[in-house]
């Protein structure tokens, strides 16, 4: 791993639990056939996947509760980098139940509310963090207890002290970032049209939306699609460039969008003029992610990554 280290701000992480069922009935006992837990949330599944991309990632979260320790038992685990911030609230848990026919269903309590005391240690330690990093990934929605500038302001900051920013998050906080001007959003397509204040009923409506948010940003624009791929929008007024995903049959959807971004980040390291290797790149590992359980890896890196 020699590219430059990447700091992954996660303020919103969790222990994700998978539920395997036959089928999921109502009004019914469903039983639970098996259990998977390991750590989760996007900024963590970015920073899994940046390693597996050969990239060094640096993880910023807060923890807390015995969640936020078997949290912070599976990074160990699992050999990654970061820094814990205590926090009061205890770390949430998500469940993905899993059905044999193949519909997941997500269900995500609410997470803990930060404390003034603790925000404040938490962008005691953010600062610290992004004086040793170029490239800054700022993922997930946003903790309770920080204001819906938090990243906005974050973003102008690290910018000026000369770091790329990657911003994946969605609603007014996105809405925010994107005033920042960082050097890459990515946005799903739920979250363009929630950025664009309209449905986004048509291709061409959706292209059009995200070549107007990389106007917006001065910067470049991932649109991850699900099976139909992903789109980049540039400044400039780049076109906006295509990748269909390989067809393959689908296992799993969790972090598939991490995963594309973790591998279009580390393709910009290698590659910073080539922006259709990014693209490229994001959609094979974002494909390759849907054949994997969540929160796993696949045992070997393909050659060049």
């Amino acid at each position: 791993m020699n590219r430059d280290p990447v700091l992954v701000v996660a303020t919103n992480p969790a222990v994700d639990v998978e539920w395997r069922v036959r089928e999921l009935r109502p009004e019914e006992k469903n039983e639970v056939r098996s259990e998977r837990r390991w750590p989760g949330g996007k900024g963590v599944n970015v920073a899994r996947w940046l390693g597996w991309c050969g990239v060094q990632a640096r993880l910023l979260l807060p923890l807390g509760g015995a969640t936020g320790a078997e949290l912070e038992a599976g990074l160990r685990r699992e050999k990654i980098d970061y820094h814990a911030v205590p926090i009061a609230g205890a770390t949430r848990a998500n469940v993905v139940v899993t059905t044999d026919s193949g519909p997941q269903y997500r269900l995500n309590p609410a997470w803990p509310i930060l404390t003034r005391a603790e925000m404040g240690r938490f962008e005691e330690v953010l600062a610290a963090e992004l004086a040793r990093h170029r490239w800054v990934v700022f993922s997930g929605a946003l903790v309770r207890g920080a204001p819906p500038t938090f990243y906005a302001r974050w973003v102008k900051r690290a910018a000026a002290a000369g770091a790329k920013v990657i911003v994946d998050c969605d609603g007014e906080p996105f809405r925010s970032a994107v005033r920042a001007r960082p050097f890459l959003v990515k946005p799903n397509e739920f979250e363009l049209a929630q950025w664009a204040g309209a449905p986004l009923v048509t291709e061409a409506d959706q292209r059009r939306a995200a070549r107007l948010l990389a106007d917006a940003t001065g910067g470049w624009v991932l649109v991850s699609r699900g099976a139909a791929g992903a789109w980049l929008a540039g400044p400039d007024g780049h076109e906006v460039r295509v990748a269909t995903a390989p067809r393959t049959r689908v296992h799993n959807t969790v972090g598939a969008g991490d995963a594309l971004l973790a591998a279009a980040v580390a393709a910009a390291q290698r590659e910073p003029d080539r922006p259709e290797a990014w693209l490229r790149s994001g959609v094979k590992t974002g494909s390759l992610a849907t054949r994997q359980d969540p929160g796993t890896l696949p045992a070997r890196r393909p050659a060049g990554r």
